[in-house]
């Protein structure tokens, strides 16, 4: 965890901001973020890519064991022998991992110092090397037993146990210690606790034994329970389990029998319980190292794959010149000549030719790509080919032929289906004319029917207004020779 992000309290707060260290921490903030943008070309980039190398970490790693061996065989022979030979390589280590150190603050700047591991590794190299051998030594300082302190260079091994826990065959070693470093704190109260176990029955046991007048011209009882220091040292013997029973039990028990019980208590306290604690706390915690490491790679990738997918989206609207949000094969190859393309392709390592053979790839036929497809594609063309990878375009090719006969096999259904439904229809519309041709006829004959009926009608009615008019008419001439009567009754009475 880098050291900017402990949480501090308000008072050492003010004093940073007094002292000025917190423009420092402002800067190492600053600093740190800009490093982490995606876009971010580090200046030192060949440096960069060397000491972040597997093969620069297993270098320095095989350079710090090679020390190990050789301050182990200084510390084997008499004093003074092969004293200019240790000289000699003493000063070559210093030289080498001061070189070492170096060329990680080129390749990650000064930023790189201010975190937890960083800090301890820098410490490493100037406690052990650089000041005991170049400043100390030459000053006339007597070293003697700070050379011990130089076995802590075996420290440095724990970042080459990260740089390679990815790799399945030192994931166990990952493992352990990372669950030695995570099981600190419990493992620290769990000594407390078992120091407290050691103390109650260190105190008992001086009592029962140490004082007691059966053991006091006992010479082994005396040494081993003689005061409360020796029955503590006699106490931690028993629970490693060290020669516990000929040695220590059985004498006590040839005396005083009944002592078999406290021996016995104490044994199932402090071994059966506490030291089974503490072998339970790691493996606990080995199985949640187990499980945290697996969801933090799963982080990692999916944090990669989004900076990926950014990186890509911003290459594609760098590329697509026009804003069209779709791509032209001329904007692609026009592309390639554009510097901040080509430094955004390095950056995702790729290289100019997995660009061109994307649209190549990719184009459907329509001369033009989407964002989601050419992100996509990118992605799925990036890496190399491995077996697995053919493996599983083999079988999502055999998925995909088993899928193109079960959909060649329902066209074939689906065709004889559309030529039935053809046979129905053209059956359909048969029926339908001879339908429609009764509706004819039947029309034809209703209108004839109904042309005769008016025919008929108007027939009728002249019949009818003839009849009328020929009443009429005879109403008539009975008017006028009713008239012609009266006239006729009048003369004969104008005669008389």
């Amino acid at each position: 965890m880098p050291i900017t992000e402990v949480q501090l309290p308000f008072w050492f707060g003010v004093f940073l901001v007094l002292t000025g260290i917190s423009t420092l921490l402002d800067w190492i903030h600053d600093e740190r973020l800009k490093r982490a943008d995606e876009c971010y070309q580090n200046p030192n980039l060949e440096i960069y890519e060397f000491v972040s190398s597997m093969g620069f970490e297993l270098t320095v790693s095989v350079i710090i064991v090679l020390n190990c061996v050789i301050i182990g065989w200084e510390a084997s022979v008499a004093e003074g022998e092969f004293a200019g030979l240790f000289n000699i390589c003493e000063h070559m280590f210093t030289l080498i991992f001061f070189l070492e150190w170096v060329l990680r603050v080129i390749a990650f700047g000064m930023v790189w110092i201010f975190e937890w591991v960083n800090m301890a590794d820098t410490v490493l190299v100037f406690g052990t090397g650089v000041f005991l051998k170049w400043v100390a030594e030459p000053m006339g300082m007597e070293l003697g037993s700070f050379r011990i302190i130089t076995t802590l260079r075996a420290l440095r091994l724990a970042r080459l146990a990260r740089a390679v826990r990815l790799f399945p065959a030192f994931k166990e070693m990952w493992i352990l210690i990372h669950g030695l470093t995570t099981s600190a704190i419990p493992l620290l109260w769990t000594l407390v606790i078992a120091f407290c176990v050691l103390y109650v029955f260190a105190i008992a046991a001086t009592e029962l034994i140490g004082r007691s007048p059966d053991f006091k011209d006992n010479e082994d009882a005396q040494m081993m329970f003689g005061n409360f220091l020796r029955s503590m040292f006699t106490m931690v013997q028993l629970i490693t389990m060290d020669t516990y029973s000929d040695t220590i039990i059985r004498p006590m028990m040839h005396i005083q029998p009944f002592l078999a019980i406290f021996f016995v208590m104490f044994i199932m306290v402090g071994v059966f319980i506490v030291m089974n604690l503490v072998t339970a706390i790691i493996v606990e915690n080995a199985f949640s190292i187990v499980k945290e490491d697996v969801e933090s790679q799963a982080k990692e990738a999916e944090t990669k794959k989004r900076s990926e997918l950014k990186m890509l989206s911003e290459l594609f609207m760098e590329i697509d010149l026009d804003g069209s949000g779709e791509l032209t094969k001329d904007e692609l190859f026009a592309s390639l000549k554009n510097k901040k393309v080509k430094q955004m392709l390095d950056l995702l390592e790729m290289k100019v030719v997995e660009l061109t053979e994307t649209w190549e790839v990719l184009d459907d036929g329509d001369g033009l790509l989407t964002i989601k497809e050419f992100t996509d594609g990118i992605r799925r063309m990036k890496g190399e080919a491995k077996a697995k990878d053919v493996a599983d375009v083999i079988k999502k090719l055999k998925v995909t032929d088993r899928k193109h006969l079960e959909l060649q096999a329902q066209a074939a259904h689906y065709s004889d289906t559309l030529h039935a439904l053809e046979r129905d229809a053209e059956e359909m519309a048969n029926d339908t004319l001879q339908v429609v041709g009764l509706f004819k006829e039947m029309y034809h004959r209703l209108d004839s029917y109904i042309a005769k009926g008016e025919k008929e009608d108007r027939t009728r009615v002249r019949e009818m207004d003839k009849l009328a008019k020929l009443a009429a008419a005879a109403d008539d001439e009975e008017e006028e020779e009713d008239i012609e009567s009266e006239y006729d009754d009048e003369d004969e009475e104008d005669a008389n």
